[in-house]
């Protein structure tokens, strides 16, 4: 998968209601893109806009190979807060 259609499936994603916890899996999935915490901040940024002085609170909750440090329940909670304003929901 290239970049551009990475972006892609994220937007898709996001709109079709998944949270973080899965972006990060279809990532990690991705054969194209490299999953590193610097890299998961960039797409954020590119597919959604979200700027790195926000979206790095996020890395708090993963380790350093993006794998939950806490509950799914909390990687929710907390991610939804900072990614809420940015991403298309499916109503």
């Amino acid at each position: 998968m290239d970049e551009n259609k990475t972006v892609e499936n994220l937007r898709t994603m996001a709109a079709e209601g998944a949270d973080l916890l899965a972006m990060v899996e279809a990532l990690r999935e991705d054969e194209a893109f490299r999953l590193t915490p610097l890299h998961l901040l960039r797409i954020l940024d590119e597919a959604f806009g979200i700027p790195f002085r926000e979206s790095r609170a996020l890395l708090e909750i993963f380790d350093p190979g993006l794998r939950p440090l806490v509950p799914e329940a909390e990687v929710v909670r907390r991610s939804e807060a900072v990614l809420a304003p940015y991403l298309p929901r499916a109503r």
